[in-house]
């Protein structure tokens, strides 16, 4: 299934978190080329920073420009908190498009967020991270929801939640987020989703680490990677953008199957052996879609190639 919402997000591959109250850092968001941005209240910023914090994001989702246009992701506090119900008043009342609820656990958790937002007037798509072990088991129904653009697994929350190591005695993850990670994934697919990972290498500067857990990331089914550190963003937009060789063995797939229907065969078979079904026709277009997005998105930001 394609990513929902006609293909609008379908181009994205690489969203980085932005800690919106250190000058420095926020200084430079112009110049990182991620397809998105998520521009944080919750975990980076501190209890007595919230209301700036707030204010400051209100102001630049009101300012794509900041962005050049891509994707801006404001990620609220939780409804639990003293700020969930003010971030998310201030938010509708200044027009946002996208927004992460965090640490959500059902689906009745998405649409209690949804009925406020609408009450103030706004109705943004949602990304979804799955940070709990209850969310996990419930991941299905929530990427089922309306607006629900995205499914994200957070194995650093998830960690927490279940109380065990993120990393095992070899240094790698925890082999038990295998299993969340595919149920993420099958969901996301599903209901034709954005699926997201987070590579967390040991050493944050191991970027060929990044590399082999983004690669395993989108052998599961995921199609995008958050990060909050910029080197890791053009690893995660390489990874997620399909080669000239897979391109060009799309085009191969789509040429000799629909030259074998427009005959009235239901399948091609190769000399080789190997034959060509309507899944891998499926898969082909699928591919050429993400990367016609893709490179709209690169001529709508030249920058973003790098």
């Amino acid at each position: 299934m394609a990513v929902s919402n006609d293909g609008r997000y379908l181009g994205v591959r690489s969203v980085i978190e932005t800690p919106i109250m250190d000058d420095r850092k926020w200084a430079k968001i112009p110049d990182i080329r991620a397809d998105g941005f998520l521009v944080d209240m919750e975990d980076s910023v501190p209890p007595g920073l919230k209301e700036a914090a707030r204010a400051r994001v209100v102001e630049y989702v009101q300012r794509p420009e900041y962005f050049g246009g891509r994707l801006v992701v404001a990620r609220v506090n939780h409804l639990s908190t003293p700020w969930g119900r003010d971030d998310i008043a201030a938010l509708a009342e200044a027009g946002v498009t996208c927004v992460a609820y965090p640490k959500l656990e059902t689906p009745e958790d998405v649409v209690e967020v949804q009925e406020l937002f609408r009450a103030g007037g706004a109705d943004p798509d949602l990304f979804a991270p799955i940070e709990s072990a209850r969310a996990v088991l419930e991941v299905a129904r929530i990427a089922s929801i309306d607006k629900v653009v995205s499914v994200g697994i957070g194995v650093g929350d998830l960690s927490v939640d279940m109380g065990v190591p993120l990393y095992g005695s070899d240094g790698q993850l925890n082999a038990l987020f295998l299993g969340p990670k595919v149920q993420v994934a099958l969901a996301g697919a599903a209901f034709g989703r954005l699926i997201g990972d987070m590579a967390f290498p040991a050493d944050l500067r191991d970027l060929d680490e990044v590399r082999r857990q983004s690669e395993a990331s989108r052998h599961l089914g995921y199609n995008m990677g958050y990060t909050f550190y910029p080197p890791h963003v053009p690893v995660i937009n390489d990874v997620f953008t399909p080669s000239k060789a897979d391109a060009d063995a799309a085009d191969e797939v789509i040429g000799l199957y629909e030259a074998a229907v427009a005959a009235g065969d239901p399948a091609v078979t190769l000399p080789s052996g190997r034959t060509i079904l309507v899944h891998d026709y499926r898969k082909a277009l699928r591919m050429r879609a993400k990367l016609a997005a893709i490179r709209i998105r690169e001529v709508d930001d030249p920058g973003a190639r790098t």
